[in-house]
């Protein structure tokens, strides 16, 4: 990791400046990493965590295939790694310890073209920089059939985040009987 660099992960080429949108933390913000790596996992159109999980165990990132099939749905693609500097990113503690936001704009400094995602990450895996748990494989931590979104969700709509378990449930509809 170099000093003075993050980094951006997308599916978009030729992003000349990020601008800032509104996420999940409801702040209108561009996110990075210090790690490229982490970077490889926010480059899809998914669900977000509605398909996988991702985290930290023990200080080792993991990535948490939560259907069978979703990985190669979300990765098996080209994407892109911005290099960006980090001057105006930040670490705040409601982020996840690998993210960094920006309240402004920020202009690309470098653009990394990864011609498939999911060989890097699957590289990345023989490396041990991530361990890619497959469906049905997965942590403890982490229920065979995902119940663990269904209080994260009734969370998020609490906080404002309207049509977030319309969302799970189009994923999800056997949480149905459970909210």
């Amino acid at each position: 990791m170099l000093k003075g660099i993050v980094y951006h992960g997308s599916m978009e080429d030729n992003i000349e400046i990020l601008t800032p949108q509104i996420g999940t933390h409801r702040k209108k913000c561009v996110y990075a990493t210090r790690n490229k790596c982490v970077s490889l996992l926010f480059a899809n159109r998914g669900n977000k965590d509605l398909d996988t999980m991702i985290g930290t165990i023990n200080g080792k990132l993991i990535v948490v295939e939560r259907r069978e099939g979703v990985l190669k749905e979300l990765y098996d693609h080209k994407g892109y790694i911005y290099v960006l500097d980090d001057k105006t990113f930040s670490h705040y503690k409601y982020l996840w310890s690998k993210e960094l936001i920006s309240f402004s704009s920020v202009k690309v400094k470098n653009k990394i073209e990864v011609p498939n995602i999911l060989k890097k990450l699957e590289n990345e895996e023989v490396k041990k920089h991530i361990k890619i748990y497959r469906y049905p494989d997965r942590p403890s931590s982490v229920p065979l059939d995902n119940s663990d979104l269904i209080t994260k969700y009734k969370i998020f709509e609490e906080r404002g985040l309207k049509g977030s378990i319309d969302k799970l449930l189009s994923v999800y509809p056997e949480f149905k009987d459970r909210l």
